[in-house]
């Protein structure tokens, strides 16, 4: 796994874009192009752009092979439920709480 991609999905207090009063994290922005994972088309290839939430989340990703600069494949998404990812040849399943703070784009 590269360390920049680890570093570059942490959560940042106070350093954020967006506007707030400092306190807690603050979600970022979304640039053009880019869609959480649970809002993405079904059978599309997508590179993943960002991990939003803290350094658990993150860290699970992680050890799950996923990270920013990562392909990966949505085989399935629907509206309130699992999203099924595959990469590395194995598919994962995803919670859509997690699927929404996975920001990917067109690979």
């Amino acid at each position: 796994m590269p360390r920049d991609g680890f570093r570059n999905c942490q959560c940042r207090r106070n350093g954020g874009q967006g506007a707030g009063n400092g306190s807690g994290c603050r979600r970022r922005m979304q640039l053009d192009g880019e869609q959480p994972l649970a809002q993405a088309g079904c059978g599309r290839r997508l590179r993943v752009c960002r991990i939003g939430g803290g350094r658990g989340i993150c860290a699970r990703m992680a050890s799950l092979g996923i990270f920013p600069g990562q392909e990966v494949e949505l085989v399935c998404a629907a509206d309130q439920s699992r999203c099924l990812v595959r990469l590395n040849g194995s598919t994962v399943s995803l919670g859509d709480g997690v699927a929404e703070n996975i920001l990917v784009s067109a690979a």
